[in-house]
């Protein structure tokens, strides 16, 4: 259902219990990180039918397919762009018990969040005794479940085992042909898979949750009794990281272009394919990359957004992250030494804590150190593999596109992007084409139109609505900017705002600013000196990364990336959160 907000904004609610309503709880929080941009009709219509139920579902404790999570949908649109919709939520117990985790995803919005919610200034939709009834045995029945995966230290090692076979499946799956099937096959077969509650994937946002369960709880016991640098320690050098391992590979991938640093060093990143394929050494290393692809190339930037090519279909942003790993000086530490480093240090740290804690703490503190280590790989495990089946749904849509295309129904195979899902569906199995050229203009302008707009971060109902961006407060003095430190350290250098991965030129040592992280942007943790970034919270993707290989980070720096321009020299206090410019 669409409505109109207090300031107009196009509000767009996918939960069924929410229609015919405009009260309720809006807000762009993690979304902000992962999904930044205004989507197109046919991701929007994704994102609503797949991944609302399986978040829903998850924090819930229900099966996706449960009706009350088709009720109570978590994903909304303003303005075209995702926010969750807590509108229910907030009074379940999976998230009124554990406001704390909404801070450690966002620092500021979830602080704020959970702020009014314990106010009592939040008030939901409605919903049934009998849904409220239901809601909380979930929940007792998802918090036993956690219990004896948490008592087991046996069933990390079994779901990393597990996960590993379904991005096998997966990775398998990417690989077969698509243009011998019929369309309504390809969705048919597109559906099963994202329906399909028998992988581990399908747990893997309870997985994500126990590893932030698991964090805080290590902080709490020791954020009186040691110092936040020992704390920070804690998290580095982390086995497993499936998105530490892609920098890792790329490293490697460096070291044998060696020989061609040379022209890598001198030809656009958007050239290099060719020129390489040009000379025998230079496609035997194209041959390795090819192999490194294979592996990961499903990753990309924005990369929940169907919309976006992958790093397979454009490899720019890697081969820059190559270039930029070849200017390594020599003799300073290299993206394995920092993992080394990194693992020594945790011991080091883990060892110091235990011998400054009386008995039944250090037993307590050992007990969860270890399944720390075993659960917080799965920060981005999930995801990982969760994405090898986004990247199968934009080819599915772009071979349904491609046959649009040369149908005339379609100016291009991506304009299949412009269509509402239930287009799609009709003419797959019908034939039926229900849209027209207008229509797609229409779309297009609109999306161009509301990429302009900026919505609040929260919405309250239809006649409240609340920014609850203005969340760091500059000390005094206009060259020292405040956010929060996510990882301990120091630096000092030149600055480098950067906005697109896809042009990330990237020095060694230079301080890396922008909006937001994601997994995509983890290659260059390991060039830059230190990162700041104007969103995000201890658990997002960029402060894991960065405390696993003690990259110093700062995030929720407000307007970071227009108050610091790039070629400034900035320091970094990692510590107590502040950027000087000097």
């Amino acid at each position: 259902m669409d409505h109109q907000g207090k300031r107009g904004w196009p509000v767009e609610r996918t939960a069924r219990r929410a229609a015919g309503q405009t009260d309720g709880v809006l807000s762009d929080i993690n979304f902000g990180e992962v999904f930044p941009f205004v989507t197109k009709p046919l991701a929007r219509d994704g994102l609503a039918r797949y991944i609302g139920p399986m978040l829903g579902g998850q924090v819930a404790g229900l099966s996706r397919h449960d009706p009350l999570v088709h009720d109570l949908n978590p994903i909304a649109f303003v303005a075209g762009r995702p926010y969750m919709d807590l509108s229910a939520y907030i009074n379940i117990p999976g998230i009124a018990y554990q406001l704390h985790v909404l801070e450690a995803v966002d620092r500021t919005k979830g602080k704020a969040i959970a702020d009014l919610v314990r106010a009592g200034r939040l008030h939901s939709i409605s919903i049934s005794l009998g849904a409220q009834i239901k809601l909380h045995l979930a929940y007792a029945r998802m918090g036993l479940r956690l219990q004896w995966w948490l008592f087991r230290l046996r069933t990390p090692t079994e779901l990393r085992d597990a996960y590993a076979r379904t991005t096998e499946r997966l990775r398998e799956l990417i690989r077969r042909p698509l243009d011998k099937d019929s369309p309504s096959v390809l969705l048919a077969d597109l559906n099963r898979e994202f329906d399909d509650e028998s992988d581990p994937t399908a747990d893997g946002l309870q997985h994500l949750g126990l590893a932030m369960f698991l964090h805080t709880v290590l902080h709490r016991l020791l954020a009186d009794r040691m110092p936040p640098g020992l704390l920070d320690d804690l998290s580095k050098g982390i086995p497993h990281n499936p998105t530490t391992m892609i920098s890792l590979d790329l490293w490697a991938l460096a070291q044998d272009a060696r020989p061609l640093a040379d022209l890598f060093e001198k030809t656009p990143p958007d050239q290099l394919a060719d020129r390489l394929k040009a000379t025998e050494e230079g496609r035997c290393w194209w041959k390795r990359f090819e192999e490194f692809l294979a592996r990961h190339g499903h990753r990309g930037e924005v990369e929940l957004d169907i919309t976006t090519p992958r790093w397979r279909e454009d490899p720019t942003f890697l081969l820059q992250s190559v270039t930029n790993y070849l200017r390594h000086p020599s003799g300073t530490p290299t993206p394995p030494d920092m993992m080394a480093e990194g693992m020594r240090r945790r011991e080091a740290a883990a060892a110091a804590i235990r011998a400054g804690l009386p008995f039944p703490l250090r037993s307590l503190f050992q007990w969860l150190y270890e399944r720390y280590i075993l659960w917080l790989p799965f920060r981005e495990a999930m995801k990982y593999t969760w994405l090898l089946g986004l990247e199968q749904a934009r080819r599915v849509y772009r071979e349904l596109g491609r046959r649009l295309a040369a149908a005339g129904h379609l100016k291009t195979a991506d304009d299949v992007f412009w269509l509402r899902l239930q287009e799609v569906h009709a003419w797959a199995e019908s034939g039926a084409v229900t849209w027209t050229a207008v229509v797609i203009a229409s779309r297009e302008r609109e999306w161009r139109e509301w990429t302009a707009l900026r919505p609040p971060s929260l919405i309250v109902g239809s006649s409240d609505i609340e920014d609850t961006t203005v969340l760091t407060v500059p000390l005094p003095g206009s060259r020292l900017l405040r956010g929060t430190p996510v990882s301990a350290g120091h630096a000092e250098g030149v600055a480098r705002v950067i906005t697109d991965p896809h042009h990330a030129d990237l020095r060694p040592g230079e301080i890396l600013v922008t909006r937001y992280t994601d997994p995509a942007w983890t290659p260059l943790f390991f060039t830059a000196g230190a990162l700041i970034t104007e969103v995000g919270g201890t658990l997002s993707h960029g402060a894991v990364v960065a405390r696993e290989i003690g990259l110093p980070a700062i995030v929720g720096v407000e307007d970071a990336t227009t108050r610091i321009t790039s070629g400034r020299r900035v320091k970094v206090n990692a510590i107590d959160g502040t950027v000087e410019l000097l």
